[in-house]
């Protein structure tokens, strides 16, 4: 983690707060045979269905022998890689009410829902928790006024070629839902190597480089989308609303 946050955190904290060591801990309590058949679940093993032909060759990279510490780190993002697609129809079937979702190009006339992967409940605290990054957590730049944007930032160090990983490369991403109480679209935002630099020092993290892309795209397409953002009527002082 980037800073000390103390001996204890609750669940919404360790994901407000991107905490490692907390997502870590959390993983290993779950333990490594229903964290794969989770991820599994959620689509994360195969190449998507997409109506594309490059889809069929997206498939993840994932580790030859799933040990405890690829556990941990796949827990938080790292020792698994998968296209934005794979991202994107995860969090839309984790946060949609927890039914499968499998991604498509045409135009369905029916909605078919898929095989359930988490259930209502715990679909609806997933969407409070993503909101609470936004509200107060790594995502604050992520703020739409009238869209309640959800969502989570993910920073990971650029693999160099040779092996290793590099000092100052990062790949930074933002998976956002909107709004995340009534989720209508869902949102990925990656980035290659970007960097923030109007402050003293560079910053490379998702929060700085990712988030403010992807606010700025909900900002200027949710409206296109018919999406009227949520707008709570402003109170002068003293004054008490009625109802004849």
């Amino acid at each position: 983690d980037f800073r000390n946050y103390g001996k204890a955190l609750t669940v919404e904290d360790v994901i407000v707060k991107s905490s490692n060591i907390g997502t870590a801990r959390i993983a290993m309590m779950i333990g490594p045979e229903r964290q794969q058949d989770f991820l599994s679940a959620l689509g994360l093993f195969a190449p998507t269905p997409v109506e594309i032909i490059e889809a069929t060759g997206a498939r993840p990279l994932l580790p030859k022998k799933w040990s405890e510490i690829h556990t941990m780190t796949i827990s938080y993002g790292h020792g698994l890689s998968a296209s934005p697609m794979h991202l994107a129809a995860a969090y839309a079937s984790l946060l949609n009410g927890g039914l499968k979702v499998t991604p498509t190009l045409l135009k369905r006339e029916e909605y078919v829902p898929g095989p359930r992967v988490v259930s209502e409940d715990t679909s609806r605290q997933a969407r409070e928790m993503l909101r609470q990054v936004v509200s107060r957590g790594t995502a604050s730049l992520g703020e739409v006024a009238g869209y309640r944007v959800g969502g989570k930032t993910g920073t990971a160090d650029k693999p160099r070629p040779q092996g290793g990983y590099y000092d100052d490369k990062v790949i930074a991403t933002f998976a956002t839902v909107f709004p995340s109480d009534d989720p209508a679209y869902v949102l990925v935002v990656t980035l290659d190597e970007a960097v923030e630099t109007s402050g003293k020092e560079p910053r490379r993290t998702a929060g700085w480089t990712a988030v403010p892309v992807a606010a700025e795209v909900i900002r200027r397409v949710a409206p296109l989308l018919g999406l009227a953002p949520a707008v709570e009527p402003a109170l002068g002082s003293g004054v008490t609303l009625a109802r004849n």
